[in-house]
């Protein structure tokens, strides 16, 4: 952080707190925004105890704090989202309700014994999610945003294995993306975070309801896209039977319009939208931003990607995710578990 930016951050919490506050800056997640922990000793009638906060700090030049503020507007009401303390939006500042140190992955870690009962938690909280009005002042989930997203793949993946796609190679990927887009457009469409997982949800130590962060790129999208950031969650890993469960806990809550085949169709046609972009995203993460803790997750993303086309092949769902798979494991995957062979043996280990 430069001196001016720490004089800027410094001078917003001065007029925000009393004196006597300490910051303890946390690390950085994967935007350019950072956040600290602002600790404040109050008096109660228990005696001195410590406040704490949340300082988001979003360099306004890289990234801008309205979305957030508009979206935990929309998302109040509903979700158990930060409340806004304080804010700077030109500055780029927002002091913000904290839920505390534990994350949805701490606690399914820590209290494995209970986990289903936590993503029943997850799953319940992302009904009411999905339950607020889709007619809000939210942008949709484009064709170009969903075609954007999937050419992350052929714009970074590929080439990090030095994988060139032939003429009829981009013929079939032309073919896919088209035929993803069209299928995620016919489901329902509800309000979608985009990045729902176990580092995105909170216990909150003032409240038994999770805590839900990390919402400022909310859509109205396809009501399978959370579900799939959930259950195929890039930093955990279990096995397909347990994803299907949950899957199917879910189809159960919502009771959409078709059958449970059908519902798990949606869910990985959906999936392979996201897992093309996020392996995309990832390689971007290394190559342009120095954050290669990120390729360690690359396997398991993999694997969530070939795991769906297979079971859209399996289940006969349009010829062309059989092709893709084919395509795949033999002009892709080679390359790939030979790039990827330290990480696939600590994946294994």
């Amino acid at each position: 952080m430069s001196s001016t930016r720490h004089d800027e951050m410094m001078n917003f919490l001065n007029a925000n707190l009393a004196k006597g506050f300490e910051v303890e800056s946390l690390p950085g997640d994967a935007s350019f925004r950072r956040y600290h922990r602002i600790h404040l000793p109050v008096v109660a009638e228990e005696g001195k105890v410590q406040m704490t906060y949340l300082l988001m700090d979003a360099p306004p030049e890289k990234e801008s704090v309205e979305q957030f503020v508009h979206v935990c507007d929309i998302l109040s009401e509903t979700v158990n989202v930060p409340d806004i303390i304080a804010r700077d939006v030109p500055k780029g500042f927002l002091l913000l309700q904290d839920f505390g140190t534990t994350e949805f992955a701490h606690l399914i870690a820590d209290d494995a014994e209970h986990k289903d009962g936590y993503y029943t938690k997850a799953l319940q909280t992302l009904v009411q999610l999905q339950s607020i009005d889709t007619q809000v002042d939210l942008p949709t989930y484009s064709d170009v945003k969903l075609e954007q997203e999937m050419d992350l793949f052929d714009e970074w993946f590929l080439p990090y294995l030095d994988v060139k796609m032939s003429p009829n190679a981009k013929t079939l990927w032309q073919k896919l993306k088209q035929t993803l887009i069209d299928n995620i457009n016919a489901q329902p469409q509800v309000i979608v975070h985009r990045d729902y997982h176990s580092r995105n949800l909170m216990a909150d130590k003032g409240s038994d309801a999770l805590g839900v962060i990390d919402f400022q790129d909310a859509v109205i999208g396809a009501y399978t896209y959370d579900l799939v950031s959930l259950v195929r969650d890039a930093y955990i890993n279990y096995d397909e039977q347990w994803v299907e469960k949950r899957i199917h806990e879910f189809y159960k809550m919502i009771e959409p319009s078709v059958d449970l085949g059908s519902f798990i169709a949606q869910t990985n046609i959906m999936g392979i939208q996201r897992h093309l972009k996020v392996l995309g995203i990832f390689i971007r993460l290394s190559e342009r931003d120095g954050k290669h803790r990120y390729l360690d997750n690359i396997p398991k993303v993999m694997q969530d990607l070939l795991t769906e086309l297979t079971w859209l092949k399996d289940h006969h769902i349009d010829g062309v995710y059989q092709e893709f798979l084919v395509w795949l494991e033999t002009f892709v995957l080679p390359s790939y578990q030979k790039k990827f062979q330290k990480q696939l043996q600590a994946a294994q280990s």
